[in-house]
């Protein structure tokens, strides 16, 4: 369901009947081609198909009304997403920024797998920036681009959006945005305590260790193992001094024993960038870092998911 709210209504009006002029609203009834809840349905992006050529001559159509300072009549398509094919591909084919259909489908991150899903596609660049994020990348452009009092409101897709003509992504929400890997957040240290069964150091019982112990100098500056936001900080009588990030794909990163730590819950933090420090707080027998992934909810072994120490 596409919907749009303007701020003035004879604004709107005039912004209707301007684009019912200069560009008819899609209306395949000869085309054989569906729509869903009023949406036109591209069925494959290619230039055989009426429908993705229309398409195309609206984006064409919307490029030379930014070039001439014009307003942008918008529509939005629906797309469903053949195997393999990429977000940066359905971008460059449709001449559309990739951030701009990211933000407008929630897409987390560039190498989401988007096989056999709906995605909407608008008719124009620019971004959409989303009332409730559903993403980390959404959380930041609302952070920097949303107002209460923006001209340009639609409803898609269950979410509301505030449309910013030309704008793109930020280097930062960009490099954000591109981040798909784990990295080591120690620049140096020792492997002491692997993931899994082990004897507890402080109760010599065995129990399931979830994560793993990694020694260093007290300290030690301990680094984001990837772009996240700050899901909670504070102290544990067993974790001492603990930081949880939370990553995209429902991932978490645990920094745990810290002596110090320098974020705060809210907090956007990149990859690599700093967020505390080594320390032996909590239950500790010594200077190190346990660190956790956590995927759903559930402690996986970060040694699986991290480049090779």
């Amino acid at each position: 369901m596409v919907l749009r709210f303007h701020n003035s209504l004879s604004f709107q009006i005039i912004f209707f009947v301007i684009g019912l002029i200069c560009i008819k609203l899609p209306v395949y009834a000869d085309s054989g081609e569906p729509e869903t809840e009023g949406v036109p349905v591209i069925p494959e992006l290619s230039s055989r198909n009426p429908v993705f050529a229309r398409y195309m001559q609206e984006i064409e159509y919307a490029y030379q009304c930014i070039a001439a300072g014009r307003e942008i009549p918008l529509v939005f398509y629906q797309y469903t997403v053949k195997e393999n094919e990429t977000l940066l591909q359905i971008a460059a084919r449709c001449s559309i920024p990739y951030e701009q259909i990211a933000l407008l489908n929630a897409i987390p991150v560039i190498d989401t797998v988007l096989t056999g899903t709906t995605i909407y596609l608008p008719n124009a660049p620019g971004l959409f920036v989303p009332e409730y994020p559903e993403t980390a990348i959404g959380t930041l452009v609302k952070k920097r681009l949303y107002t209460s009092d923006a001209v340009l409101w639609y409803s898609i897709g269950g979410n509301v959006f505030q449309y910013v003509p030309e704008e793109r992504l930020t280097p930062t929400e960009r490099a954000f945005f591109l981040d798909t890997t784990l990295k080591i957040p120690l620049e140096d240290s020792v492997l002491t305590s692997q993931f899994g069964m082990r004897t507890s150091p402080i109760t010599g019982n065995q129990s399931f260790h979830k994560g793993i112990d990694l020694a260093a100098p007290e300290g030690t500056l301990v680094f984001a193992c990837k772009s996240g936001i700050v899901a909670n900080t504070g102290y544990d009588d067993v974790y001492g001094n603990f930081i949880i990030l939370d990553h995209e794909n429902n991932t978490q990163s645990v920094y745990a024993h810290l002596s110090r730590i320098s974020v705060t819950t809210g907090d956007t933090v990149n990859s690599g960038s700093t967020i505390g420090n080594v320390g032996t707080t909590g239950a500790s027998t010594g200077p190190h870092l346990h660190f956790e992934i956590r995927v759903n909810g559930s402690a996986q072994d970060p040694r699986r998911l991290l480049p090779a120490f």
